[in-house]
Formats: structure tokens, C-alpha cells, sequence
């Protein structure tokens, strides 16, 4: 894909544990799609020696970075490189909200547009006219005999008329796949885990972008704030919220409350908690595990009990002094009271200890919407929080291997910077899904609660690499 990433895959002898029913079960052309990629449950499975041949041939070829996957990529089918690695349809459902006319350019069209897009996000050091010529060598893209290469200035036009919308509904599309479906990720007592968090991203300077984004004090380039919604199993996003820097993580998270859904057991930290917004969120149906302030008045909490393994039941009471503030937040001096909502509170320590020796321990508190003690002990609880740090690493992955440190986004009208915010988003969830598709053909996918036994957060297994594919920059 892109020299600036490398899959780290050990082949292994183990079958592949994709589940029964995922995609494979309900499309038979699964295999075909995806034809040296991941066998799976529901295909026609290869031999035992041709699956450990395939596993093998996929390590070297991931291992030996992308300058001698010429011949691989030559394999895939029509719809081409990164049509393989998106939902099915997604480009054409999008690229038919683009203006009509843009639709049917001959070389520079809507898709054609999105894909150089898509390229230049993978390649971020190459210039417009070095993007071009990778997107339009990019095998099964079905372009005209006799089309030329495009110029520079052609695609900066092409840009301005694709806008952000198209890009951002292809990410929404594609984001919306869960891992299971992918045959990807894990559960946790049966539930998927994701988190929510923030970010920011440098943008070309100019006076457009300041004042659309805004500049951080003291700083000398506008910047964009970024919200998202993240599968801590694949770390791949299920949804983002975009923004000017000034706008706040809570204003841009509120943007997000349709990507839960029941089933999902969602982690954020300290923060993101507000009475109303956990009654709003979990009222979907997900689970909430989100860490709050350890301040007394920080949350408006009353324990009703402790629980045998050492956690509390607790009532969330909105104090005669909320409601007028909460009021005022949002502009409407009718709002009733919030009503008093059960919780769990489970607190525990975390010890940290420097090459220097320096020892710190921190008290961390964890609301959840998890009431059961006896089904969710509070070590398994604490042990599961470690897990929001997948956001994190995300992030990294998003900023420093994908994008390239020290680099800003290209687009200088805001229009553009925002298309290519939705770009370098969706780039990141193809990588992800090829990692998390390269990990579980490596080797069986160990459930989560396998990996995390006792009081609190400890070391993974050597296995759990399977779980969580690591992506550093290539040599």
C-alpha cells in the first residue's frame, strides 16, 4: 500500500478462525473477492498445505514491504486495489451525490477523483502530478484506452468540484461495516469495544483556514479538531466528527451519539462525562465504561451500596444547581430535570514506575452502565479500561505513519481541507481492515477476556499481536 507502513505478521500453522457467519456464509463470491487474501469458514477451504503455503506467502510478501507486491496486486479482480478494500458499492453510492457533469468526465471524473485522492492520502510526499501517475497505474481501474495522465492543475479543478461531501459519505459507508462482519476484531463478554477521543491536525497557513478553523495561542497555523469513534479490536473508526480547533471534544462527540448501538460497550476518558450525555448515550442500548474526574463534586453521585467485589452502586442525582447551567448550555429554559439514573462506580489504582526508578500511582474511577458485579467483576472491568489506549494508537497510526509528522493536510480552501480530513480517515480503516484480515489469517484470534486475568491491567500475550496488528514505519 503506502512505504510509509509495514504490517508486522508471523506465519503460523494454525487454521483461520474466522466465524461461520460472516461474510463468507452470506456471500459465496467472498473467496473470489478476496482470492489469496483470508480463506474463511463458508468457501471452499484449501488443503492444510496450501492454507500454511498462502499464510506464508502473505508474511514474506508483507514483511518484504510493498515494492515486491507488484505481481500480487496484478491478481486482484476488476474493481481494482482500493475498490477491494471498501465496502461493496460504497464509491458508486457516493461518487452519485457528485454533480452530474463531474460524474462524466472522461479521465477526471467523480470516482476517478477520488481514487487520486485516496492515493495522495497513501502518499503523502508526492506531489499532485506524482499522485496522478500512482492512481492511474493502480491495476483494474478500467480507464480508456489512449486516456492520458492528467495534470496537476486538472486535479486541483477536480478536487474544488468533487467537495467534501462525497468523501465523507464514502468513509460514513464504509465505517458503518463492523469488525464481525469483516470477520475481524473481538468481543468482550460478548460485546464490541470502542472508544471515543480526540485529536488535531496542522493545516496550510492562510487567512481562509485561520479564520474558518481557527489557530491555537501562541501559534502560527490554523488547526482542525477531530472527534472519532474507534473499534479498539481493529482500530478501525466507526464514525469522526469534524471541526474547527476552538470547538470542543464534547460539542464534536454529541455528533456521534447514532454510532452506538446495542452491543457495543464503549470506553472514553475523563471528560467526555456529563450527566446528560451518558443518559443520552447509553440510551440506545450500548454499555458505557467511561472514566470520570476523582473530584467529590465532579460527578453528582450518591452510593447506594458496595458491591462483594469492592465496586459501588450509585444513583446519578442532578443537583438544584445543574439544571439552570444545563439550561443555559443549550438554550432552552424549559428543560425538565434529568432523572435519577442507577450506575456502577468501580475504582482502582494504577502503578508506574520510570527507568529512573520515579514511582506514581494514580486512582482511577470508571462509571459503567455494567450492574452485575457477579457477570462484570471490577477487575475485569479495570483490566478492560486499558483497552481505550487503542484510540491512542489510532491516532499515532493516522498522524505520524500514515500522514508523515511535521506534514499538513494540502487542501487550502476549506472545502478541500475538509475533504482530505475524510480521506486520510478512510485510508486509515482500509489499512486497519487489511491488517486486522492479515492478522487473523496469521493465526487464531484469542478472545479478549483470554488476554486480561487478574486485579488490573497487565501485560498481553504473545498472542494478543493477532488481536491488535502493529503498524510502525518501514525501514
Amino acid at each position: 500500500m503506502s512505504r510509509h507502513f509495514a504490517m508486522l505478521v508471523s506465519p503460523s500453522p494454525a487454521r483461520s478462525a474466522l466465524p461461520s457467519g460472516g461474510p463468507a456464509a452470506k456471500d459465496p463470491d467472498h473467496c473470489g473477492r478476496y482470492p489469496r487474501l483470508h480463506p474463511v469458514a463458508g468457501c471452499d477451504e484449501p488443503e492444510a498445505e496450501e492454507e500454511d503455503r498462502l499464510r506464508a506467502d502473505l508474511a514474506s510478501r508483507v514483511l518484504s514491504g510493498p515494492g515486491l507486491w507488484t505481481d500480487w496486486l496484478e491478481e486482484l479482480d476488476r474493481r481494482g486495489l482500493i475498490g477491494d478494500l471498501l465496502a461493496e458499492g460504497v464509491i458508486e453510492e457516493a461518487v452519485a451525490t457528485a454533480p452530474h457533469g463531474h460524474q462524466l468526465d472522461r479521465a477526471l471524473n467523480a470516482r476517478m477523483t477520488v481514487i487520486c485522492v485516496l492515493a495522495g492520502c497513501l502518499f503523502p510526499g508526492e506531489g499532485y502530478d506524482g499522485t496522478l501517475r500512482i492512481a492511474f497505474g493502480l491495476p483494474g481501474l478500467g480507464v480508456k484506452p489512449g486516456t492520458g495522465v492528467p495534470t496537476g492543475p486538472a486535479l486541483s479543478k477536480a478536487r474544488v468540484l468533487l467537495g467534501e461531501q462525497v468523501m465523507r459519505r464514502i468513509f460514513e459507508l464504509d465505517a458503518a461495516r463492523a469488525d464481525v462482519e469483516l470477520g475481524i476484531g473481538s468481543t468482550w463478554h460478548g460485546m464490541e469495544t470502542t472508544a471515543f477521543d480526540g485529536t488535531t491536525a496542522e493545516l496550510f497557513g492562510n487567512d481562509e483556514l485561520a479564520d474558518a478553523f481557527g489557530v491555537p495561542t501562541g501559534g502560527t497555523k490554523p488547526k482542525l479538531r477531530l472527534v472519532a469513534h474507534v473499534r479498539t479490536g481493529s482500530r478501525r473508526w466507526i464514525g469522526a466528527a469534524v471541526g474547527g480547533y476552538h470547538d470542543g471534544e464534547n460539542a464534536l462527540v454529541d455528533e456521534l451519539a447514532s454510532t452506538l448501538r446495542e452491543g457495543i460497550l464503549n470506553l472514553a476518558d475523563r471528560g467526555f462525562f456529563s450527566m446528560d450525555r451518558w443518559i443520552r448515550f447509553s440510551a440506545a442500548g450500548a454499555h458505557l465504561c467511561w472514566r470520570v474526574k476523582n473530584g467529590a463534586k465532579s460527578v453528582p453521585f450518591k452510593t447506594l451500596k458496595t458491591l462483594p467485589d469492592g465496586s459501588e452502586l450509585v444513583v446519578l442525582h442532578e443537583s438544584n444547581g445543574m439544571p439552570g447551567k444545563r439550561r443555559r448550555d443549550i438554550a432552552d429554559k424549559a428543560a425538565p430535570r434529568l432523572p435519577d439514573t442507577i450506575a456502577r462506580l468501580v475504582q482502582f489504582t494504577v502503578t508506574t514506575r520510570t527507568r529512573s526508578g520515579r514511582v506514581k500511582t494514580s486512582v482511577i474511577r470508571v462509571l459503567t452502565t455494567l450492574l452485575d458485579h457477579a457477570a462484570f467483576p471490577a477487575a475485569e472491568i479495570a483490566a478492560l479500561y486499558a483497552e481505550r489506549w487503542q484510540v491512542e494508537i489510532a491516532y499515532l497510526h493516522l498522524k505520524k505513519t500514515l500522514r508523515g509528522a511535521r506534514r499538513v493536510l494540502r487542501g487550502q480552501p476549506v472545502t478541500l481541507a475538509r475533504q482530505e480530513a475524510w480521506a486520510f480517515l478512510l485510508v486509515h480503516n482500509m489499512i486497519a481492515t487489511l491488517a486486522a484480515r492479515a492478522a487473523a489469517l496469521a493465526g487464531p484470534r484469542p478472545r479478549r477476556d483470554q488476554l486480561h486475568r487478574g486485579a488490573g491491567p497487565g501485560p498481553r500475550s504473545p498472542a494478543g499481536r493477532h488481536l491488535l496488528p502493529a503498524l510502525r514505519p518501514a525501514p
